[in-house]
């Protein structure tokens, strides 16, 4: 007969166990059918998840960085899709942004094009933003692991007296993710120009065909062939480098000096509110280009036919060639200096809760996917 041991609590005592003689421990009884089920499920829970990590653990650091970041991404995203449309219509459009008419705009959608309208474009974004979010975060990891092996070996040394343990160096971090950032960018680049194109497309409910994300792909190839599918890209990269590089570096920073002043690791909100920072601080330096970037890969299909034609302003603003000059010069003659700025109050509502799930999400998913010597290597490290 197998005997499984049993652990009960005085019945006098149900405060938390202050002593060893609080609880007594003896067989349990054969007939006890919950306690085998229960023994039986939480083994069965305990071995799927040591199988689980088991196999993930055999793949490459790479692989399951990208597989983080993916995941981290597409939380994000999802969490930030309506509020991401609305921002995006107002950036590439002339009618003047406040906040105040909000909610006529999300009115204007419901009532015309339905609540899920909200999310549109959003699986054109998860398309994108799993293999972006992943590449980014995948090649952030592979330039920290480069610098901290440089550190070890007296390469780059830093100040431990400073730093308290190892880790980037604030020149490290802007580097590693400008770096992250403009790979991510330019190999999923086609994708994020036919999201955004399809963002600003209003759809019609009654609609025989709507237009798909893979129409807005085809079309982009049509008109401009491989060109056609990277108009924008040079902005694109010019806010990307510093957008990427500050975001990056200070998420690192902060969380390193926490873990410093503490001498303990972040809590789940000490992550959070480190990547809002970083995202706060990173898209209103950058925004002005986003506007322009915005702007170059929707010129030609933004008119009166959008969730904004109710608000103010009904003007079609003149096309403009797609090259950065003429589109800024567009934008400046239009709407003055605040045009570059247009929406930014959005992206401070959004941008730092998107910012701080997809750090923290990260940071979750990277733990439960290490191995066991990494997790051995972290602490000795």
């Amino acid at each position: 007969m197998t005997k499984y041991a049993t652990v009960r609590r005085r019945e006098s005592i149900p405060q938390e166990l202050e002593d060893p003689d609080d609880c007594t421990v003896g067989e349990a009884p054969a007939q006890d059918d919950d306690v085998l089920v229960m023994s039986s499920q939480s083994a069965l829970s305990f071995s799927f998840n040591n199988s689980f990590q088991s196999n993930i653990g055999t793949l490459p650091k790479e692989i399951r960085n990208i597989i983080g970041g993916g995941i981290a991404g597409m939380v994000a995203k999802s969490v930030v899709a309506p509020a991401d449309r609305i921002k995006i219509l107002f950036q590439v459009s002339s009618v003047e942004f406040r906040l105040r008419n909000l909610p006529l705009v999300v009115g204007t959608i419901r009532r015309e094009e339905g609540w899920t309208a909200l999310w549109k474009g959003n699986t054109a974004t998860m398309i994108r933003v799993i293999p972006y979010s992943g590449i980014q975060f995948m090649v952030f990891e592979k330039c920290k692991t480069y610098f901290l092996q440089q550190h070890s070996k007296g390469i780059y040394p830093i100040d431990q007296g400073s730093s308290g343990k190892h880790g980037l160096t604030p020149l490290e971090s802007l580097l590693s993710g400008m770096l992250a950032g403009s790979v991510s960018v330019v190999c999923t680049y086609p994708l994020d120009l036919a999201r955004a194109q399809l963002a600003v497309l209003k759809r019609k409910q009654n609609a025989a065909h709507s237009i798909r994300f893979l129409d807005i792909f085809r079309q982009n190839y049509s008109r401009g062939g491989i060109t056609g599918l990277f108009r924008g890209l040079s902005i694109t990269l010019a806010g990307m480098l510093p957008y990427a590089g500050i975001a990056f570096a200070l998420n690192e920073q902060t969380k390193r000096e926490i873990q410093h002043v503490t001498g303990r690791d972040l809590s789940t909100m000490e992550r959070i509110q480190c990547g809002a920072l970083a995202g706060l601080v990173a898209q209103t330096v950058t925004y002005p280009l986003e506007v322009t970037r915005r702007r170059m890969q929707t010129i030609g299909l933004v008119g009166t036919d959008t969730a904004l034609a109710e608000i103010g302003n009904r003007t079609i603003p003149t096309v403009a060639p797609p090259t950065i000059r003429e589109t800024i010069r567009s934008l400046y003659a239009e709407q003055g200096v605040r045009g570059f700025f247009k929406g930014v109050t959005m992206n401070w509502m959004k941008g730092p809760v998107a910012f701080g799930i997809s750090f923290t999400t990260f940071d979750f998913v990277k733990k439960f996917l290490e191995t066991e010597e990494e997790r051995q290597s972290q602490r000795n490290g």
